[in-house]
């Protein structure tokens, strides 16, 4: 029985991998996504992609990083 095999989740998203079709293997699903929040001020901290939203600061890990309060 034929089919298609199914694709990885892009990576860095944590999306699934879509399954195979017939007797196929699925595909892996994708590296994941860290992202810590905390109000602003509250702390000092380092590390990933930050960013602010209103009272928050937002620290984002697409790829493997360090998390660190000063």
């Amino acid at each position: 029985i034929g089919g298609i095999a199914g694709a990885s989740g892009a990576a860095n998203t944590g999306r699934g991998g879509r399954g195979g079709g017939g007797n196929l293997a699925g595909g892996a699903g994708g590296s994941g996504v860290v992202i810590i929040r905390y109000l602003t001020g509250l702390y000092s901290a380092t590390g990933g992609t930050i960013t602010t939203s209103g009272d928050y600061t937002i620290h984002t890990f697409t790829s493997s990083g360090t998390f660190k309060i000063n």
